[in-house]
């Protein structure tokens, strides 16, 4: 910012007074040089000399403050970006927001099952044979067990495609899809299996 503001100030002077006699470095600190808004376009000078004997020109100068950002686009009725309403749902980006669901759903179910294992009175058998002795029927039983293990599942394939990506590979459209799908299939797959045991 300083060099941009040098150069802006040597091509504003035009009397060709040297950059040195006119701003120092002490000068510089001064609230008028220090906004965020200051640029070569909106700063404009102007010479002033004395009427003494020795008529020292100094450079007088106004600045001008841009529109705000968000001012501008509140005026112009533009979302924010990236706004979820704007954007058509794509395989893509439905993946990535389920692997990080997924990611934070099985953080808060083992945390919540191991504080709460250690708070209850009694062990982890005591209350197994609690769910046992209500005889829920297979089905029950295989459709918990298969949402519990989904979550796991998709999280562990979408992870290892994460993996593949680190290495550089599978960055094309056909392929991102592809992966996907399959990441999708080998994952309900995988939790078919793991509620059938």
């Amino acid at each position: 910012m300083a060099l941009l503001f040098r150069l802006s100030v040597r091509r504003g002077f035009s009397n060709g007074t040297a950059f040195s006699s006119s701003i120092t470095p002490s000068s510089l600190l001064q609230p008028q040089f220090l906004l965020p808004t200051l640029s070569a376009s909106k700063v404009s000078f102007t010479s002033s000399s004395s009427s003494s004997a020795s008529s020292s020109s100094t450079p007088s100068f106004t600045l001008s403050r841009k529109e705000d950002f968000w001012a501008k686009n509140r005026r112009l009725n533009r979302p924010v970006s990236p706004h979820l309403t704007i954007y058509k749902p794509q395989v893509t980006s439905l993946l990535s927001l389920s692997h990080r669901a997924t990611g934070l759903a099985l953080s808060a179910l083992i945390s919540g099952f191991s504080i709460g294992m250690l708070a209850v009175p009694g062990s982890y058998p005591h209350y197994l044979e609690l769910v046992q002795s209500l005889a829920f029927g297979p089905v029950i039983i295989f459709g918990a067990k298969f949402v519990l293990a989904l979550p796991f599942t998709y999280h562990l394939c979408n992870g290892v495609r994460h993996l593949v990506w680190d290495l550089g590979y599978g960055f094309t459209l056909r392929t991102l899809y592809q992966t996907g799908y399959a990441v999708v299939g080998i994952s309900l797959i995988l939790a078919v299996i793991a509620a059938a045991l």
